[in-house]
């Protein structure tokens, strides 16, 4: 199963097939607000379907390194944005930097600890001073559901965490790290973490 995954085609229709996809649009939806204008960079763009779900007129720029998903992403939605494969580094965070919005949905989780250290210092550099980092994984917790469980026991990724986790990991390199927890975003049972992430602080914090 996970190998058929690495199709760009097979890998939407299962995310969009088990409510996995439209988590992530959800998840945009509800916590982030998001304008013509303004500059997003996607880490982790997978084959680019999120563009049609975001406003016209942002300045997109998807990052992956699978060169299948970003050959899709940029004949699907060349015309939306600008797709590059590989790694979001030092040198992409100077070629690109002053970004409103940076997103790494489905990111964080297969990514070690150490391994992230580097990768959001970069994340960080490339944000304007009052940018967000907007990210969405899969999350332990007590109580969930033995399917949810399951399914994070088997994804992909090998770093799956619970909120202190994923707490973390992001409190190292921002000031102002919000975590919600979410159960009721997909058709199957899975238990979604959303993390914005600042440089400044900032006294309201998500729901």
């Amino acid at each position: 199963m996970k190998s058929l995954l690495n199709y760009p085609a097979l890998y939407q229709a299962y995310q969009s097939a088990g409510g996995f996809f439209g988590a992530r649009v959800k998840a945009i939806a509800d916590y982030l607000e998001l304008r013509s204008g303004m500059r997003v960079i996607d880490i982790g763009c997978g084959p680019g379907y999120i563009l049609r779900y975001l406003p016209l007129g942002i300045d997109y720029v998807g990052f992956d390194i699978d060169q299948a998903y970003i050959d899709h992403a940029t004949r699907a939605f060349g015309h939306l944005g600008d797709f590059h494969c590989r790694f979001f580094d030092a040198d992409a965070a100077r070629e690109f930097g002053g970004a409103d919005v940076v997103m790494m949905n489905g990111v964080l989780h297969h990514i070690s600890d150490q391994e992230l250290g580097g990768t959001l210092a970069n994340v960080r550099d490339v944000l304007k001073s009052d940018g967000v980092l907007f990210t969405l994984d899969g999350c332990y917790r007590e109580g969930q559901s033995r399917i949810a469980k399951w399914l994070l026991d088997n994804d992909r990724g090998e770093f799956v965490r619970d909120r202190d986790g994923y707490d973390h990991v992001l409190s190292r390199t921002f000031e102002n790290v919000d975590l919600a927890i979410r159960d009721d975003y997909s058709r199957v049972p899975y238990t979604f973490i959303i993390g914005i992430s600042r440089k400044q602080l900032r006294s309201q914090s998500m729901r």
